[in-house]
C-alpha cells in the first residue's frame, strides 16, 4: 500500500514536470519512508487512545523513533509486516505501563536497564542496507546512542524512587530498541565471521578482512 501510494506520487510529479523521471527511485524512496513515519505515528496515536495513554504512547513514539534513526534496528521486508511488529511492540508496551504494578516493577527495572544498556554499548548503530554508514558516522552515532541511553537510564532511576509508573514505560521502550538493535547486530556478526572463515579457507584472510 505505502509503495504504491509513493509511486502514484511520484508518477504525478513526474507528469506535471515537477520532478525529472531520472530522480523517480529517490523520490519515491522519500515518499515511502514519510508515509511510513505517518503510518506509524497513527499506530501510535491510536493504541495511546485506545489504551488510554495517550501521552505515554507519544512518548514512545519520540524515543523509539530517535533509537531508530541513530542506532537502527530490525527492518522487516514489508511495510505492512514492519507496521504490524510495529503495533505489536508499542501494544505490549503501553500494557506494561498500564496494567503492571509499579510496586511490583523494581527487580524487572533493574532487569530492563542493564540488558538494554549492555546491548546498545555493544552492537548501536547497527547499518540499514539502505542506509550505510561511514566510519565517523559510526562513531558518533555510537556516542550519542550511549549518551542516550545513559541519560534514560538515570532518569528512570530517579522517577523509580517516587514510583512514576512512567519508569515502566522508559524501561520498556529501552528494552524493545535493544532486541530490535540485537538481532541485527547477531545477523552482522554471523555473517561476517562467515565472510572471514571464506577469506581464512582462501589463504589471505588478512588481506580481505582487517577486522580479522
Amino acid at each position: 500500500m505505502i509503495s504504491f501510494l509513493s509511486r502514484s506520487v511520484v508518477r504525478s510529479l513526474i507528469k506535471n514536470d515537477i520532478i525529472e523521471m531520472e530522480k523517480a527511485e529517490v523520490y519515491q524512496y522519500g515518499f515511502e519512508i514519510l508515509f511510513s513515519s505517518i503510518a506509524t505515528f497513527l499506530i501510535a496515536a491510536l493504541s495511546g487512545v485506545l489504551l488510554h495513554c495517550f501521552t505515554a504512547a507519544m512518548l514512545f513514539f519520540v524515543i523509539f523513533a530517535t533509537f531508530r534513526q541513530i542506532c537502527g534496528g530490525y527492518h522487516a521486508n514489508h511495510y505492512w509486516s514492519c507496521n504490524l511488529l510495529f503495533f505489536l511492540v508499542i501494544n505490549a508496551v503501553l500494557v506494561v505501563y498500564r496494567f503492571f504494578p509499579t510496586d511490583s516493577f523494581t527487580t524487572m527495572h533493574y532487569i530492563f536497564l542493564t540488558v538494554s544498556l549492555l546491548i546498545i554499548c555493544a552492537y548501536a548503530p547497527v547499518e540499514n542496507e539502505n542506509k550505510p554508514l561511514s566510519a565517523e558516522q559510526v562513531l558518533l552515532f555510537r556516542k550519542i546512542s550511549r549518551i542516550i541511553a545513559i541519560l534514560l537510564t538515570m532518569i528512570s532511576c530517579l522517577i523509580d524512587i517516587f514510583h512514576n509508573p512512567y519508569v515502566k514505560l522508559i524501561d520498556s521502550t529501552l528494552l524493545a530498541i535493544s532486541i530490535s538493535i540485537l538481532v541485527v547486530g547477531l545477523k552482522e556478526r554471523r555473517e561476517h565471521n562467515e565472510k572471514c572463515k571464506e577469506g581464512y579457507s582462501e589463504g589471505c584472510c588478512e588481506s580481505r578482512c582487517e577486522k580479522c
